[in-house]
């Protein structure tokens, strides 16, 4: 049995994939996250069944984790360097590796970060146009996001292929890989770039964050606020729901109707972003905890770049299968959908690394 664990600020998720490749979930508060807690909560899910490998989701690992790490003692004192660049979420994990790594002795424990495809984004695409000591002192560049799906995405064709990934989450992301490498990726140096996502509000004029700091006398963290917690879809609507609920809605509402076609229209910018740096396109591939939600969105959005050569295949699209090609086989790019979670993601290249 191989576990893939999904650190939280509040819980742990814990995935269990066993010999029939079936999955099941736990969820652990962080309260309960201790030695003898744990030890007992793992062994009542996995019903005492030998665990082969534990592996982590981790949203961040910065420069110095290019790929998945094994937890060890140097493993230890290299992520401690990323707390000053996430110090609300890295000491926490750190703690809770720990834990792992002092109950489960003899289990390899391996670390997958979210950051890591992208260390190997060029450098026109990692900085931003500000003045070099702020990178030099702070790290301020781009780090990305989603990489775990991105690269799967990417490994779904030859290398020589040119692929847009987009990613449809609570965040939403777009990247291009060209040579297993990536070229472009839409979020940055923190969640607010990129596409909006549900109270995030996306690419800003940052002159618009100083105008309404003047104008409103807005602190620090009322505008913080206002960016992170009251933007987005909530913004743009002020409906307070859930993607399932806004997609309900999309075609019989007005404000949620200018919400998507805003959505969709910062999506097209970067996959036009992507296919500039690349040079052309062979395909596209959407996958995310939104892709079954969200496919008339997907629909309409490929509508919309369908002067690519883009013939799609009528609607419903096939749903029992985890990776879907929904485009009518032309000579324009292929149009695939990947249903494959990122934990399964993880569990396949454990799976791979056993081989």
């Amino acid at each position: 049995m191989i576990l893939v664990v999904e650190p939280k600020l509040r819980e742990l998720r814990i995935s269990a994939f066993g010999a029939e490749d079936a999955v099941s979930f736990l969820n652990v508060p962080f309260g309960s996250v201790r030695p003898d807690t744990l030890r007992r909560e793992i062994r009542r899910f996995t019903k005492g069944r030998r665990i082969e490998t534990i592996a982590f989701k981790v949203l961040f690992g910065g420069d110095y984790f290019n790929g998945p790490a094994r937890v060890n003692a140097q493993f230890f004192a290299t992520f401690d360097k990323l707390t000053g660049l996430f110090p609300f979420y890295i000491p926490r994990v750190k703690e809770i590796l720990q834990v792992f790594y002092a109950t489960f002795k003899n289990v390899p424990l391996t670390v997958f970060f979210e950051t890591s495809f992208f260390t190997r984004l060029p450098e026109e695409e990692r900085y931003y146009a500000i003045p070099s000591g702020y990178y030099q002192d702070n790290r301020i560049k781009k780090f990305g996001f989603h990489g775990i799906f991105h690269e799967a995405n990417s490994r779904l064709f030859p290398s020589n292929k040119k692929i847009i990934s987009i990613v449809l989450d609570k965040q939403t992301t777009v990247c291009s890989v060209y040579k297993e490498k990536p070229r472009t990726i839409s979020l940055g140096y923190t969640p607010l770039e990129g596409v909006m996502g549900l109270t995030t509000c996306g690419d800003l004029d940052p002159g618009i964050v100083f105008y309404l700091m003047n104008r409103y006398k807005y602190s620090l963290f009322q505008i913080d606020e206002i960016l992170k917690k009251r933007g987005g879809f909530f913004g743009i609507t002020g409906y307070n729901l859930s993607f399932q609920e806004f997609a309900k809605l999309y075609g019989n509402d007005t404000r949620v109707d200018v919400a998507f076609e805003v959505y969709q229209n910062q999506i097209l910018k970067y996959i036009g972003e992507g296919i500039a740096a690349m040079g052309g396109i062979d395909a596209i591939v959407f996958c995310g905890c939104y892709g079954d939600i969200l496919t008339q969105v997907i629909y309409t959005l490929l509508k919309k770049i369908s002067f690519l050569g883009i013939s799609l295949i009528a609607m419903p699209w096939e749903k029992k299968s985890e990776i879907v090609r929904i485009d009518a086989g032309n000579a324009g790019p292929q149009v695939w959908i990947n249903r494959c979670s990122a934990e399964r993601i993880i569990f396949k290249e454990v799976e791979g690394f056993k081989r």
